[in-house]
């Protein structure tokens, strides 16, 4: 198929030539693990519509696709910036054949993308690559070169600093993935990147990633980011589940994504640590606060589970999921911390194994690969808190709040935003989004009452006043402290300690 692209202010116009038929708009995206009804956008189109996502069209068609996220995995024009993730504008036909896009730009702009320049269009040699694939363009527009392979396409200004610590973690994580094949690296690589006020956000291609981070975004927070991104240069988009196939119109199903997601959070992590782009008190934040989740009863979630029900809990968190799930990439970031310290314990490290992984890889794969380093896989099949458990044999992992006064909830302001099942709050009939009215008949602080047996609360939820009896129970335990044991000590190479707090009161 051809496309011309015409970006304008909030639209895309494109005129597209295939063969008469049906065209069929992406419902879902590779890397993200959400329907995300990417056809919702088109707003015009010289066809007939045979479902949410099909159009019986003519061999040449125009169409008209609304085009205003933010998000890094969608698309959005404004008069002086366009970005694209394929997916999000361009239909298919048939996934084997070759796929064109052509430009009409203002003069002065600029694009950018990793895709060949053929004849005036940038084309892929199947829709595949298309969907794998982002353009970026803008009068603005600026290349920062990170090494001869590797450069970051943007809008705005970046420091020094950032592109130095960029540099640091790609050069680090290509050590691991040459190991596996050299020519993963042959092609060279572009970071599309822009600040943003949404939260900091990415998603992978093979030569390419697109992430956005607000303005305010911690540099460390940023930096293992990309380095996450990269990693799945290996870790996804060469080694992959092979469950995991590329269907645009349904659900993809794998129990590993704590493997493709988690273990890539805990490799970005820690090369991000050892290429000393991040200190080491970074790395042992997101190790604690991985492990928090996991002292909630989501934690009776199995990371296989977590894996299965993304579409529906993850990608859609609401206030009740600490409660009811676990992220795999939490989980999968501790089997990754799980398996390296048994291998440092064997005389390897989690860097030496992928090479060993198949391309596309089952559990029983993974099982084989491990066998012989004392790494019980099988916890990704069991409730996830017990990979905490298994981590003691290496690190020290206490629960300092544990006894202490408890009301088991969440607030944002005056507002209940999460109850714990089972706590105080829920056994007095809290519930998220309450309005705490008044503690013991005075507009007070909740914490600075704890110290009591019981408070007398008035609430108002959806408009109207209760009265409720809050008993002060004990801490199941929320907060955090992990620190070294001998092997831990040795793995890090000096001793530590790092207390994680929790937003539980």
């Amino acid at each position: 198929m051809y496309f011309k692209v015409k970006p304008s202010h909030r639209y895309i116009k494109v005129e597209a030539e295939g063969v008469e038929g049906n065209v069929t708009f992406p419902v879902w995206l590779p890397g993200s693990y959400i329907l995300r009804e990417l056809e919702r956008n088109v707003v015009q189109i010289e066809g007939y519509r045979i479902s949410k996502n099909k159009f019986n069209v003519r061999e040449k068609f125009s169409y008209k696709v609304y085009a205003m996220s933010n998000d890094q995995r969608e698309a959005v024009s404004t008069s002086d910036y366009l970005f694209i993730n394929g997916p999000a504008v361009f239909p298919f036909q048939l996934f084997d054949e070759e796929y064109c896009v052509e430009f009409s730009l203002p003069e002065g702009w600029k694009l950018h993308t990793t895709l060949k320049e053929r004849g005036g269009a940038y084309c892929a040699d199947s829709y595949h690559e298309l969907a794998d694939s982002s353009f970026q363009a803008s009068p603005y527009l600026k290349e920062y070169e990170i090494d001869e392979g590797h450069s970051i396409s943007t809008i705005d200004e970046l420091n020094d600093d950032l592109i130095e610590r960029v540099r640091k973690v790609v050069k680090d994580e290509d050590k691991i993935i040459n190991s596996v094949n050299h020519s993963i690296t042959s092609h060279k690589y572009l970071f599309y990147f822009r600040f943003s006020t949404l939260p900091k956000g990415g998603i992978e291609h093979r030569d390419s990633s697109s992430i956005v981070a607000s303005w305010n975004a911690d540099v460390n927070s940023l930096t293992t980011l990309f380095a996450h991104e990269y990693f799945h240069r290996l870790n996804v988009k060469y080694l992959k589940p092979k469950d995991l196939e590329l269907n645009y119109e349904k659900e993809s199903y794998t129990t590993l994504l704590w493997f493709a997601e988690g273990v890539t959070d805990y490799i970005a992590y820690k090369s991000s640590w050892t290429s000393k782009a991040i200190p080491i008190s970074e790395f042992l934040k997101r190790i604690a606060s991985a492990i928090y989740p996991l002292t909630f009863n989501g934690g009776e979630m199995s990371l296989s589970e977590s894996s299965l029900t993304t579409w529906i809990k993850y990608y859609r968190r609401d206030e009740n999921f600490p409660n009811s799930a676990v992220s795999y990439y939490d989980g999968g970031l501790l089997m990754g911390l799980l398996i390296d310290l048994s291998l440092f314990k064997a005389g390897s490290k989690i860097e030496d194994i992928f090479k060993e992984i198949p391309r596309e890889y089952t559990f029983q794969d993974l099982e084989e690969v491990f066998t012989g380093y004392n790494v019980d896989l099988t916890l990704a099949n069991r409730p996830s808190r017990e990979i905490v458990e298994a981590l003691k044999d290496f690190i020290s992992v206490e629960l300092t709040d544990k006894g202490k006064p408890f009301l088991g909830l969440i607030m944002d302001g005056d507002t209940v935003a999460f109850v714990e099942d089972g706590s105080p709050a829920d056994l007095c009939g809290l519930c998220p989004n309450d309005k705490i009215v008044s503690v013991n008949g005075k507009a007070s602080d909740l914490i600075a009452k704890m110290d009591s047996k019981e408070l007398s609360l008035t609430i108002s939820r959806e408009g109207r006043l209760k009265e409720l009896k809050l008993k002060i129970g004990q801490s199941p335990g929320h907060k955090v402290k992990i620190s070294h044991k001998d092997v831990s000590k040795a793995w890090a190479g000096t001793d530590f300690s790092f207390e994680f707090d929790s937003k539980v009161m």
